[in-house]
């Protein structure tokens, strides 16, 4: 095998270079369907070995009308190993927008103890441009139950509670993904029915700001981006967007850059939002 990763994020050359290693487990994450319903038009094309990773109506907690929400540490540790994956895997996962929701996945894996993870930079576009090979079929290699053991990590996600009392803590800041235009509530939110604006105190980093081409800016553009956004005190972030997705974005995005205390508040703005109990600012 080459040499290991020393980040979350992994490149095209270093994925084709693995592909034959017996421990490589990769992840399909691609989302198919928006949040106001619609079909998502993607490639039918997969990447060699690859098995999906439906994160947005299997592999999520079907006791809540949230979209996607975590599972519990143990269903996460069935659907898992119902994959085959297996307590040493070294996992890659990619989508096929280049970078949209395999973050979550990244996420979901971190959260649940799992560190040899890694997000695909600029994920199936990529792979296809560089002209490597592709399937139509996920991989048909039947599949033994694998012995991953999920070790929950409370401290990297957030309920709708804690993001409340993080407000005023002032080495806590709250990071919003969404679009400078829904953040500031005149842009419609795309779930029916739901409420502008933004959690209070919260600060909008656009999750396209450090994406270019479907691929993360350059470690030097990202610290730039968060330190200037950031105070010199802050010693946690919380990130937040409509429903969990792109907030993972900016949490890799963080990490790569050394911000060690990230969380994910899991509901986002489909649930603040959608409450009347919860305080929201426009503007």
């Amino acid at each position: 095998m080459s040499q290991e990763p020393h980040s979350n994020i992994v490149s095209i050359a270093w994925l084709n270079d693995n592909l034959e290693n017996s421990n490589l487990v990769i992840l399909d994450a691609t989302m198919k369907k928006r949040p106001n319903g619609e079909a998502i038009p993607t490639p039918t094309f997969k990447i060699p070995n690859a098995k999906p990773f439906n994160f947005d109506t299997d592999i999520c907690d079907q006791n809540t009308d949230l979209p996607h929400m975590l599972p519990t540490p143990a269903e996460f540790q069935q659907s898992v190993r119902e994959l085959g994956i297996l307590t040493d895997s070294i996992i890659v996962v990619y989508d096929a927008m280049g970078i949209f929701s395999s973050p979550r996945a990244w996420w979901m894996f971190r959260t649940m103890g799992h560190k040899e993870v890694y997000v695909l930079n600029g994920g199936l576009p990529k792979w296809i441009d560089e002209g490597l090979p592709t399937t139509e079929e996920y991989s048909s290699t039947p599949v033994e139950i694998g012995n991953f053991e999920s070790k929950f990590n409370p401290s990297m996600v957030k309920s709708d509670k804690e993001v409340l009392s993080a407000i005023d803590n002032n080495e806590i800041q709250i990071l919003d993904a969404r679009s400078i235009g829904r953040f500031k509530g005149f842009e419609p939110e795309p779930r029916a029915g739901l409420k502008g604006g933004h959690i209070p105190k919260s600060k909008c980093i656009p999750f396209t700001e450090i994406i270019f081409e479907g691929i993360f800016k350059a470690k030097k553009e990202l610290v730039s981006i968060f330190k200037t956004t950031l105070e010199s005190n802050t010693n946690e972030l919380i990130f937040s967007c409509g429903s969990g997705v792109t907030a993972s974005i900016l949490a890799l995005g963080a990490y790569e850059c050394g911000y060690n205390k990230i969380a994910v508040y899991d509901g986002s703005w489909s649930e603040w939002g959608n409450s009347d109990l919860l305080p929201k600012n426009l503007g």
